[in-house]
């Protein structure tokens, strides 16, 4: 089975990135950009999804020049974001699965500035990520509860931006 059908098979049909509903306007003129091209574009962001540390923890790895994506709406980070109010009005951007196969796309399977991220590409993605695990929405407990939780840290890295013609949708989050 093909990386497409094999992410087909477990519902991976779309890939989403969170932030706050007041930077759909930036997004709307400027598309999706890496924290890099924001800086150096000085594109108006009214809220980050990551906090300071964050960001200097990417421009040191250089992941700055990457927009950082998730395979599901149920990502550790935006619940994260949420709850140190980074984000107000928290927006999911449903976006088409062919970034996952553009060349300079990155995976990890973790929050990719945590020390000891593995950062690799797409060929790589079975054998390291557990779509199984990240796409199980049945009810589980205790260890196995903590190891999904680990594996929907996975991120996508899409390379310095993407084009408003790659969003498909928005949805309110809760």
């Amino acid at each position: 089975m093909s990386i497409r059908e094999t992410l087909s098979s477990f519902g991976i049909e779309s890939i989403y990135h969170f932030t706050d509903k007041a930077n759909l306007k930036s997004i709307e003129k400027y598309g999706i950009q890496s924290l890099s091209n924001i800086e150096s574009q000085s594109i108006n962001v009214f809220a980050y999804g990551a906090e300071s540390l964050s960001h200097t923890l990417d421009r040191r790895r250089g992941l700055d020049k990457f927009v950082h994506l998730a395979f599901v709406q149920d990502h550790p980070m935006y619940y994260v974001a949420k709850s140190r109010g980074s984000i107000i009005t928290p927006v999911w951007i449903e976006l088409d699965i062919s970034i996952l196969f553009d060349d300079n796309t990155l995976f990890c399977d973790q929050v990719a500035n945590q020390t000891g991220a593995n950062i690799f590409q797409l060929d790589d993605i079975l054998d390291i990520i557990d779509l199984e695990l990240i796409t199980n929405m049945q009810y589980i407990s205790g260890d196995r509860w903590r190891e999904r939780k680990d594996a929907r840290k996975a991120e996508i890295m899409a390379y310095d931006s993407i084009n408003i013609n790659k969003i498909k949708g928005i949805t309110y989050g809760k």
